[in-house]
């Protein structure tokens, strides 16, 4: 909760500097307006009118304010102007009245009255309580939408609670935990960049697995992963070198498959041995052990941005996948989309930024621009934003290699002008 502090009113600061008293040398330093509205709190603190202040000289004010002495009230006798020549000169001020502007303010005080400076110390407190109910209804709406960022989530199989693990959850976090619970395999699908290999992590650290403890293995879908890679090779010593698929499988381990509609059809083959229950794995370049047993433990999870359906306009680089392997996942599917909450707080303080990357992206889908607005570009975009970018050059750097029809559908001279 942001802690509103009051700010002080000016007959408040003048009370707080008469308490810590003013040296003379301080005084005769300062402008003799200054010194009045010094004279008058220090006034109001005594129960003193106020009224004299305005036409006594700033010495005696300086003397009121140090000493406590208020000058004599006796009217001062005038002195003699001497008569006037046969040129009319133009009467001068006195000099005991300082400044012009010194002038004018006295002036003006004394048609206006000792009320003027009560009715601008209300003024001032009206505006500051203004302020504070308006900044207290901003902080209420920002401690919602941090709470409901960043609450744990906690989930619960077979009414046992799992791990807990830190750092903001994607919305598919507990059907994604769910599925490993109940199956011990998943399949994450949805766009690029919507943090799907990072879901998969956090799920395998509540179940128990991570990195650190050597129980986390990841493999990386390409047309250049062999079945060695997955179930191990012989090195020409005769040493077998074990395979990050059959290695997780045997030990028990994690096993992540990103992009797994990039792997080869026919070396993908192999998962359909990992992904169903018949607990058994070959390992043809193991001459000791050629094959490997299921553990109980072993989990897997796969990460893709088709549905195994072959290559796209928009994900080039894909490979249709066996229709025995899907067979095998159908049951676990999730659907990972963007999602704003994550992306909001991944931008921090600049929340316009966010909006302006959420508007580009909604006018890239409906006007079928094939252009991607990932949640990395708002980490990215904070970090911009941090070195003094402004949305405007942010979107010049985003879009540069964009086509001008691509550029025309976005209307991105408006969106510039929207979010400068």
């Amino acid at each position: 909760m942001l802690e509103i502090i009051k700010q002080p009113t000016i007959a408040e600061i003048g009370k707080r500097k008469i308490m810590q008293p003013y040296s003379r040398s301080e005084l005769n330093s300062m402008a003799h307006g200054r010194v009045k509205k010094l004279a008058i709190a220090k006034a109001r603190q005594q129960n003193i009118k106020t009224s004299w202040i305005q036409t006594t000289s700033k010495d005696d004010l300086v003397d009121f304010i140090v000493d406590g002495n208020k000058p004599s009230t006796s009217t001062p006798t005038p002195t003699p102007t001497p008569m006037p020549t046969s040129q009319t000169s133009t009467p001068q001020p006195s000099a005991v009245s300082g400044s012009l502007e010194d002038m004018l303010a006295d002036k003006v005080a004394e048609k206006l009255g000792d009320g003027i400076f009560d009715r601008v110390s209300k003024v001032e407190t009206d505006l500051i309580n203004a302020f504070g109910n308006e900044t207290d209804k901003l902080a209420e709406k920002v401690d919602r939408k941090i709470n409901s960022l960043q609450r744990p989530i906690k989930v619960y199989i077979d009414d046992v609670e799992v791990k807990e693990t830190s750092g903001l959850k994607h919305k598919q976090f507990p059907f994604v935990l769910e599925c490993l619970k109940l199956f011990k395999r998943v399949w994450l699908c949805g766009p690029s960049g919507t943090g799907k290999s990072h879901l998969i992590e956090q799920c395998a650290r509540a179940l128990g697995f991570s990195i650190n403890q050597s129980n986390y293995e990841y493999l990386k879908g390409s047309a250049g992963v062999t079945e060695s890679h997955m179930t191990g090779r012989m090195t020409f010593d005769g040493t077998f070198i074990d395979g990050s698929v059959s290695r997780a499988f045997r030990d028990g381990s994690f096993l992540c498959l990103d992009e797994f509609d990039g792997f080869d059809a026919n070396a993908g083959l192999v998962f359909n041995s990992v992904l169903d229950n018949q607990g058994i794995l070959a390992t043809p370049n193991d001459k000791e052990n050629p094959f490997a047993k299921k553990h109980d433990d072993f989990h897997v999870a796969v990460a893709s941005n088709t549905w195994g359906d072959g290559n796209d306009f928009e994900f080039a680089g894909r490979g249709q996948l066996d229709l025995a392997t899907l067979d095998r996942l159908q049951a676990v599917k999730v659907f990972v989309d963007y999602d704003k909450n994550i992306e909001r707080a991944l931008s921090g303080d600049y929340s316009n930024m966010a909006e302006c990357l959420w508007s580009l992206r909604k006018r890239c889908n409906e006007n079928h621009v094939r252009r991607t607005i990932s949640t990395r570009l708002f980490i990215d975009g904070q970090r911009w934003m941090l070195a003094g970018k402004t949305n405007k050059q942010f979107l010049d750097i985003i879009t540069t290699g964009w086509t001008k029809e691509e550029l025309g559908k976005v209307q991105i001279n408006e969106l510039k002008r929207e979010y400068k």
